[in-house]
Parts: structure tokens; C-alpha cells; sequence
């Protein structure tokens, strides 16, 4: 436990928590040090987000005990947690979209001004001490837009300055930078290294390892809502690491026959064809084709027009902002919506999952089957639902993804991060697309469930479905992509095809110049 006779900041004693009498958290015993930057990792569905979860009093209904400065203390609710100096960045955004930045940053601490004894907001001190923060954190935001204009990268810099107002004397990281790029990373590791020589304890949770071997100085391994392994993080390595974690080793790569695969799709017939399509200063002139079977990688840094190509291809952006031209297998494809693209066959699993993949007050097999209702029905005008065909279908979906869960009938909001986004993939699998485009498919997932996605994916492929990939992970890309497209202020700047390695998708990413086609 702690040096000498000082209490520890956090110490958790045998936290045990059931979900519909599911164990979820079995008996476990945590603590983190002043000043120490703790990594906590497991696959999707170990119990991390359930155990912080009780930390911040968002679960009260624990069993176990919680110790602050060697003080019991019942966390009920999170005002107790926070009034405890807890402080969570959880991966679920806890936003005010029609608030501007400024106002989602103090929010609940603005600085007031008394008028005849009234106090008012005083917008020009908000402003000036947003602005302060802001550039602090070297963030680049403007204090002034309205959250709901904000990509989610830029959301979750909003969040993370929100935080950091706190001042917590306890600061827990849920996948903060699952959607940061590599300069917007670097940032939020000088912030951690600023907080830690404050003397502020800090859990660490991350799917990506080689962030926890970079910031953390112990690790704490979680699995199947236990405890397995508790470590100064020198003593382990990757391979290591992932076997606490999963129990299994992982295969990293692609064989040569999945490669030879990938580079034969290339010969196969178009599915989509993309032609000159703009949108205003989103993306100008885009042109590509997408074939049977291939599995095709989007990437650019922040902003580079990616995810807004995307909609604007199944429907979801206004069609008079948009010029150019697409073709589903030769014929004109044009959705005024997006039901009209899943109906010609096109779907998409949509960057933020939480907003807009998931209904979160819904259950799980709700979730699952709400793009195919139309389709599961019975009756002579096909106004019923068949309930005997939907939980065939939501059974054969859980199996087929391995969704890790106690019962459909839950909440989604019940699931782990990598289970939520099986739930995403399962709900436009079940459309049967022929065009399957996924933008950051694998955001805030572990490992494991990243290779089962990708195993998936080739499967997914070798059946002739034509799947777009849009990713800032260079190694996903490598590992799943026979061709690879950079965009770069909203344009395709180059293309990578044959054997695309991670340094050469990081090198293109980040080059200022045109790219030139890398061959195998």
C-alpha cells in the first residue's frame, strides 16, 4: 500500500457489485498513491468503467468498502464523489449542446456579477477565463461555439477542460484520448505530468498500451470483473500485458493469404463509385471507387473532411449542399435520407456511437433490431411484429459478435464500451448491407475485441461485401486495409496500396506535401 504510515489518497476493499444478479465486480481490492499515474486496463466487459462507476458514486448499490485519506466513505451519488475532490473523464460525454464552450467548461461555477443585490452572469469573466484555460491547455478551441458544432475530438477536449476546473485530488481517465490526434495527445500527457507533480492521484484507463507503458507507473489488470495482476509497469512488456488482460495471446498482422486476398478484391467489380462529390469547405472533389469485397481504409488528421464524406454518402447531410455524383453498383445512388441508403443496401456505424448509433435508454436487443423492424413482421398487411423472427435474429447476432452480456432485455447503457459497439455493428449487420462503411470502428476497445471486429471484417469481406474503413489507427489500417486513401483539408491527397505498413499510413498522414502511391 502506501510509504511509511501516510494513508493512500484511494483505497478500495473488496468492491463487489451485481447486475440482475450478475456479478459484475468480484471482491475487489484497488488503490492508487499520491502523485502516481496508475494505468488500469482490461478487455471490454473486465469491470474498469463498473469500478469507476462506483468511485464516482454513480453506482451506490456496491458491496466493499471505499477509504479516502484512510477515512471510510459511502459514495452514494457522484455530488459526494466530486465533493470528495473525484473527478471522472468518462468516455460518454457529459455535455450541453446548445451551451456554448465556455459556458460546458464552468458549468455550475460561473463567475457572477451582483446588481442591486441580484447576481448575473459576467459573460466577459467567463470568456476571459475560458480563453486563459484554453490556450493553457494549448487546446486551440474557440470559447464561443456552440458544443453542438463540434466534432467529437473536439467534444472531448471540452470535457477534459471541464475537468481539469475541478482541481481534483483524485482524477480518473476513461479513454481520454480515444479520439485525440497525436499532437492533441501529447498535450493531454503534459497536463497528466503537470497534475501528477501536484501531488494528484490519477487512474489511467486505455486501450491503447503503448499509452499506459508512456504515462503510468503501475498497472492494475482487471478480467472478468476480478483483479489478475497488480505491477509496476517496467516489469512488463506488451505481449505481457495482453495476456494478463485477455488470458490468451493475440496475432498481430496480416497473413499472406489475407493479403493476396486484399490485393485481389482490387480486380473485382465496383460497388461504389464517388465522383467528384463536394460539400461546401467540408470536402471538395472526392473521387474513388470502393469494389466487392475490398476492404477499403479513410484516413487525415482532425478535420480533414473524413467523417462528413462519410454521411454525406448514406444521406445524412442536406443534398443541396452537396454536388457530384454516386453510383451503387452503376446505378445512380442518391438517399435524401438514411433509410433510403439502407433500403438500396448502404449502411453506416457512425463515429459517435453514443449519439448516434444507440438509443442508450433502450434495450440491447431493441438496439439491435431497430433498422430491420420493417423487415421482422407478420400478418396480411405486415402490421405486427414477429416476435418468435426478432429474437431469432437478436440471438443469432449475440452469438455471431460474442456480445458480452447478462440479458438483451438490459439497457445498452448497461454494456462495456467494445460491447456497445458489437451492439452498433450487429444492428447494420442484420441489414444484410453489400456497403458497409465504419467510421472509427474500434475507438475505445481493447485488443481482443478489436481482432475479433477485423476477423469479422475479413469475413465480411470474403462474402463480396465492399467495407469502408475510416480510422486515425495506423496499424488498423494496416492490419485490415488492401488500400488506403489520405485526406487532407478535405481533398484525397494520396492513396496507399500493396503492402501498407504502419510507419507508411503515420508518414503519409502527417506529410505536408501530396503524397506520392506507395507499391508493394
Amino acid at each position: 500500500m502506501s510509504n511509511g504510515s501516510e494513508n493512500p489518497p484511494l483505497e478500495m476493499r473488496g468492491i463487489t457489485k451485481y447486475f440482475l444478479g450478475v456479478r459484475a465486480l468480484d471482491n475487489i481490492d484497488f488503490h492508487v498513491e499520491r502523485g502516481e499515474v496508475l494505468g488500469l486496463v482490461g478487455s471490454n466487459g473486465a469491470g474498469k468503467s463498473t469500478l469507476m462507476k462506483v468511485l464516482s458514486g454513480v453506482y451506490g448499490d456496491y458491496e466493499g468498502q471505499i477509504l479516502l485519506d484512510g477515512v471510510p466513505a459511502r459514495l452514494g451519488n457522484p455530488l459526494q464523489a466530486l465533493n470528495h475532490g473525484i473527478a471522472v473523464i468518462y468516455q460518454e460525454f457529459s455535455l450541453v449542446g446548445t451551451l456554448s464552450i465556455a459556458e460546458n467548461i464552468f458549468l455550475g461555477k460561473e463567475p457572477r456579477r451582483e446588481v442591486g443585490g441580484i447576481p448575473f452572469l459576467n459573460r466577459h469573466k467567463l470568456k476571459e477565463k475560458a480563453v486563459e484555460l484554453l490556450e493553457e491547455l494549448n487546446f486551440g478551441l474557440n470559447p464561443g461555439d456552440l458544443v453542438r458544432n463540434l466534432g467529437v475530438a473536439e467534444q472531448q477536449l471540452v470535457q477534459i477542460a471541464k475537468t481539469m476546473t475541478e482541481k481534483p485530488k483524485i482524477l480518473v481517465m476513461d479513454e481520454p484520448t480515444a479520439r485525440l490526434s497525436r499532437r492533441e495527445r501529447d498535450n493531454l500527457f503534459r497536463i497528466i505530468a503537470r497534475f501528477r507533480e501536484q501531488g494528484t492521484a490519477i487512474i489511467y484507463i486505455s486501450h491503447f498500451l503503448e499509452e499506459v507503458f508512456m504515462v503510468a507507473s503501475r498497472v492494475t489488470v482487471l478480467r472478468d470483473g476480478s483483479v489478475v495482476a497488480n505491477s509496476p509497469i517496467g516489469v512488463l512488456d506488451h505481449q505481457k500485458l495482453v495476456f494478463l488482460m485477455l488470458g490468451r495471446s493475440v496475432e498481430t498482422g496480416k497473413s499472406e493469404r489475407e493479403k493476396s486476398e486484399k490485393s485481389t478484391a482490387q480486380e473485382t467489380p465496383a460497388l461504389l463509385s464517388v465522383e467528384n462529390f463536394s460539400m461546401g469547405d467540408k470536402f471538395r472533389d472526392v473521387s474513388f471507387e470502393l469494389r466487392e469485397g475490398e476492404i477499403l481504409g479513410i484516413t487525415g488528421l482532425v478535420g480533414a473532411g473524413r467523417t462528413e464524406l462519410a454521411r454525406a454518402v448514406f444521406g445524412a447531410e442536406k443534398r443541396a449542399a452537396i454536388t457530384g455524383n454516386v453510383r451503387l453498383k452503376g446505378q445512380k445512388f442518391n438517399p435524401r435520407t438514411p433509410r433510403n441508403a439502407v433500403e438500396m443496401g448502404v449502411a453506416l456505424a457512425p463515429e459517435d456511437r453514443k449519439q448516434q448509433g444507440l438509443v442508450l435508454c433502450r434495450p440491447i436487443a431493441d438496439n439491435i433490431t431497430m433498422a430491420v423492424n420493417n423487415r421482422i413482421t407478420r400478418g396480411f398487411f405486415d402490421w405486427f411484429l414477429d416476435h418468435k423472427k426478432r429474437r431469432s435474429l437478436v440471438d443469432d447476432m449475440i452469438r455471431r459478435l460474442d456480445i458480452r452480456m447478462a440479458d438483451a432485455r438490459l439497457r445498452i447503457s448497461t454494456l462495456s464500451g467494445g460491447n456497445q459497439q458489437k451492439v452498433v455493428l450487429a444492428k447494420w449487420l442484420a441489414t444484410q448491407a453489400r456497403v458497409l462503411i465504419l467510421d472509427q470502428p474500434t475507438a475505445g476497445i481493447d485488443v481482443g475485441t478489436k481482432d475479433e471486429i477485423y476477423r469479422l471484417l475479413d469475413e465480411l469481406a470474403a462474402q463480396g461485401v465492399g467495407i469502408v474503413v475510416i480510422s486515425d489507427d495506423p496499424e488498423e489500417l494496416s492490419r485490415t486495409c488492401g488500400r488506403v486513401l489520405v485526406m487532407r483539408r478535405g481533398k484525397i491527397a494520396g492513396e496507399l496500396r500493396g503492402t501498407i505498413s504502419s510507419d507508411s499510413v503515420l508518414e503519409a498522414v502527417t506529410a505536408e506535401t501530396a503524397i506520392t502511391e506507395a507499391a508493394s
